[in-house]
């Protein structure tokens, strides 16, 4: 009965009659079958409601005008516009020494590259810039949290393309998870260009006797099909565990969970701030104390990257673009 609604919904959602079995095959049982057919349910409103359920905040007003084009008329006009856009493309590489309690002294100093919301279909030189900062970058490990494309509905294989050139010839293996812009189609093709989704699912690596574990979580913002349960299946209770979540809002969960380092990103940082870094304008879904940067929520400890690219507009102003290297250390 599952399988039969999610063969339904992919017709509406215009996937090709060939990849239908597949798709079912391979994401139901990684996912869930309830979550799956859940994101599938939603992905199929938001393109009748053409993306503005997903509005919050300030955002709602885009519903009724182009808040955008009122964005980037008052840049042009105050002379900022150039500069928003060269601090776009001037990507930072950032980095964040993490002290765990729980990380076995075999994977002490072990490198986590974090990249998230690419859109990368916005400019055509994100892509090289991209390719710039990261090409020097050593890492154990690379994880994109999420939003890889610009439009949060429609079709998304320019992004895909341009998400899949940003991420070639990377320095160590990589893993993913899905945001609130990201449709779940895209997923075998990214696959397929050697990137690996966490859809409610966790790995372990191992260095002799020693492991790590990491869980990715679907989105818990708008599609809200995230479920630590069954990312945790198979994870020791006492284990060092990382979650990659796209939104900082599951902290609270995270923690309850006994995670003991939560990466995320979704927020942007704010993209345009005040002077310091203030935040603007955000959408509510999570506590100003992690929109950006390192914070911290009982024994956990967490970080929000600013995001390697940017959302509606090619532009940033007091609010760098960044790649984070997260290098992992013993309390001993």
């Amino acid at each position: 009965m599952v399988i039969d609604s999610c063969i339904a919904l992919l017709s509406l959602l215009a996937v090709s009659e060939p990849l239908i079995p597949e798709m079912i095959e391979h994401l139901a049982p990684r996912m869930g079958q309830a979550q799956l057919l859940k994101r599938l349910a939603r992905e199929h409103l938001l393109i009748h409601q053409r993306g503005h359920l997903q509005n919050r905040g300030l955002f709602r007003l885009d519903s009724w005008f182009d808040l955008y084009g009122l964005i980037r008329a008052c840049l042009k006009i105050s002379g900022l516009w150039k500069r928003a856009e060269r601090n776009y493309l001037d990507i930072k590489v950032e980095a964040n020494e993490v002290i765990l309690a729980r990380l076995p002294a075999a994977f002490d100093g072990f490198r986590i590259l974090q990249l998230t919301d690419l859109h990368a279909d916005l400019h055509p030189d994100f892509v090289d810039a991209v390719r710039r900062v990261i090409e020097d970058v050593e890492c154990d490990m690379v994880v994109v949290t999420g939003d890889f494309r610009t439009c949060t509905f429609g079709d998304h294989t320019g992004a895909t393309a341009a998400s899949i050139e940003s991420l070639r010839d990377l320095p160590a293996p990589c893993y993913a998870v899905l945001g609130n812009h990201d449709f779940i189609g895209k997923v075998p093709l990214l696959e397929a260009a050697g990137i690996q989704f966490l859809l409610n699912e966790s790995i372990t690596l191992k260095r002799g006797g020693s492991e790590l574990h990491f869980a990715g979580i679907d989105d818990p913002n708008y599609y809200q099909t995230h479920d630590f349960e069954r990312a945790l299946v198979g994870i020791p209770k006492d284990g060092c565990k990382v979650l990659f979540s796209h939104a900082p809002q599951t902290y609270l969960e995270a923690a309850q969970h006994g995670f003991d380092l939560q990466l995320s990103g979704h927020t942007h940082g704010g993209q345009i701030c005040l002077p310091g870094g203030f935040v603007l304008v955000h959408d509510g879904s999570s506590p100003r104390r992690l929109l950006s940067g390192v914070w911290r929520e009982g024994d956990m400890q967490g970080y929000t990257s600013r995001g390697t690219g940017a959302s509606g507009l090619p532009v940033r102003l007091n609010c760098p673009a960044e790649v984070t290297v997260h290098t992992l250390r013993c309390s001993e």
